[in-house]
């Protein structure tokens, strides 16, 4: 493996660590809290999985900033977009419908090359 693919690799792995620790330490803190405190942080939590579907459409428009990008960038963005609505409304929860948009934006750029 080259250099910029363990580089590649590191990222991708310290992203999933900290998605993970942001996710799992709320809620280690919580269940050692008061019911105060731990009613706070279901509050918090329950805002990750939006924030989440915010931060996958910002990152899948940032490249549309540069005229270079063309229009057929939106194309992915604007299916995955529907796929992840198309879901929430059918079957509620926000996990899946992250996966699924996600999985489709990663197969339309596949696709489109």
């Amino acid at each position: 493996m080259t250099e910029a693919g363990w580089i590649q690799l590191l990222t991708v792995l310290a992203c999933g660590l900290g998605t993970f620790l942001l996710r799992a330490l709320p809620f280690w803190w919580g269940l050692r809290q008061s019911t105060e405190r731990s009613h706070l942080i279901r509050r918090w939590s329950s805002a990750i999985g939006p924030a989440a579907i915010a931060a996958l459409l910002v990152a899948s428009l940032f490249p549309l900033l540069w005229p270079a990008a063309g229009p057929t960038r939106a194309l992915p963005t604007a299916v995955a977009l529907a796929a992840v609505i198309l879901l929430q409304r059918l079957r509620g929860g926000l996990a899946a419908s992250t996966l699924l948009g996600t999985g489709v934006y990663a197969l339309m750029l596949w696709v489109s090359g």
